[in-house]
């Protein structure tokens, strides 16, 4: 019932759904459109077993990593399929080794997911953090695959939806065979919202996988040089900023309001800006006055790095880094590759899909919550004082935090 009453109310919104569709589609949001519909290209490999992976967005392929390393490790023979939603998605899944193919993960309509599912034929699909969609579950259960939810999160908003929209996907739920969900909040969460209570565990979260290797003190010097950042240069890592919301202004206009102060004592600091999305390269080069492209090879003491792939490699070129999406209302970006890389991480109060990592990064003092531009700009200022020897000592206990808790993808595989 709640399955006829999900595809009725589909129904009910494609007049409005269907134009939305088309105008992403013409305004490169939407990739790969005909395979959104189900219409995917054959395989013809006979691979055995097959792995369909999904991850929607740009976060989710990053925490996909990980996984797609182990499945690969541990079966080299088979076919694994990575899919995305958004363009970004897309982008990124396209650029990692292990995948044999990389797919849109099709609209949620019984036709598209019934072709995708025919097409890929997997054996096990993995679903990175909460991607609940009825059809394509009901679709995979009747044709026997196993289904699991793998660094299973559930955000505040998403609580929220759920306990309202409940009865549409409690049926869904039931069809998934594991939820190796993130932390004992998110395992709460997901039985409240009708996860069967014995198919939930808790692994952790595969962010911890991502990044095992910092780059080394040569590799670090390297990749300043590359960017024409001076040796002694203080550097700023200000990463996947975005866009205002809620009355909050676009983040790269807070960040140059804090960049502005920290140059009044410290002139020479070099700052990396990177947008979270790059359709919005244009604005946020807007709100921070002259800066030097990457796309284009540009250096200078304000570099906007506006190319796919390249952000968690970077921060190790910081000394201190500010993660987005935090202080706008957005829940908050990855903290976890700046800690990776032995770097300290500050982030807004907006934190609630990162709420865990920073949660540990704050206890472990090696994240610090900050409110507002003059915060932002007085809480940089004080680490960048800091003696040479408590730097190293911070760095260290930021690795040191990201070591201890690696594993759970091999957990959760097993």
């Amino acid at each position: 019932m709640s399955r006829f009453l999900y595809n009725t109310l589909l129904l009910a919104l494609a007049p409005i759904a269907l134009p939305y569709f088309h105008w992403r589609r013409r305004n490169g949001k939407e990739p790969a459109w005909a395979e959104r519909w189900g219409k995917l290209a054959p395989f013809d490999d006979g691979k055995k077993p097959c792995f369909w992976v999904h991850a929607v967005s740009v976060g989710e392929v990053m925490a996909a990593a990980p996984v797609l390393r182990e499945l690969r490790k541990r079966h080299p023979d088979a076919r694994i399929v990575l899919s995305s939603t958004t363009t970004g998605g897309y982008e990124v899944a396209r650029a990692r080794p292990e995948p044999d193919r990389v797919i849109a993960f099709p609209l949620d309509a019984p036709s598209a997911v019934r072709k995708a599912l025919g097409t890929v034929k997997p054996d096990l699909v993995i679903l990175m953090e909460w991607e609940v969609w009825p059809n394509f579950l009901y679709e995979a259960k009747k044709r026997g695959v196993k289904v699991a939810i793998v660094n299973g999160r559930v955000s505040d908003k998403g609580l929220a939806r759920g306990e309202k929209f409940g009865w549409l996907l409690k049926d869904a739920l039931k069809i998934v065979d594991l939820f190796a969900m993130q932390s004992e909040e998110d395992a709460r969460r997901a039985t409240l919202l009708g996860a069967p209570p014995e198919r939930v565990q808790v692994f952790g979260n595969t962010k911890f996988d991502e990044t095992s290797v910092p780059l080394s003190p040569g590799e670090r010097a390297a990749l300043r040089a590359e960017r024409g950042i001076p040796e002694s240069a203080p550097v700023l890592v200000c990463g996947s900023t975005r866009d205002g919301k809620d009355g909050v202004p676009d983040e790269e206009v807070l960040v140059a309001e804090a960049v502005a102060k920290i140059r009044e004592r410290l002139p020479e600091l070099y700052v990396i800006v990177a947008p979270r999305h790059l359709e919005r390269v244009d604005i946020a080069a807007s709100h921070l006055g002259r800066v030097a492209r990457r796309s284009l090879g540009e250096t200078g003491p304000t570099l906007l790095l506006d190319t796919f792939g390249e952000l968690g490699r970077v921060y190790a070129a910081a000394d201190v880094a500010f993660v987005g999406g935090s202080l706008a209302p957005w829940g908050g970006q990855s903290v976890f590759q700046p800690l990776a890389q032995g770097v300290p991480a500050l982030f807004g109060p907006h934190v609630n899909n990162q709420r865990d990592i920073t949660s540990l990064a704050r206890n472990e003092g090696v994240g610090f919550a900050v409110n507002n531009p003059d915060e932002l700009a007085s809480e940089v200022l004080r680490l960048l004082a800091l003696p040479s020897t408590d730097r190293a000592a911070l760095s260290a206990k930021a690795r040191a935090l990201i070591v201890r808790h690696q594993g759970c993808t091999a957990r959760a595989l097993d």
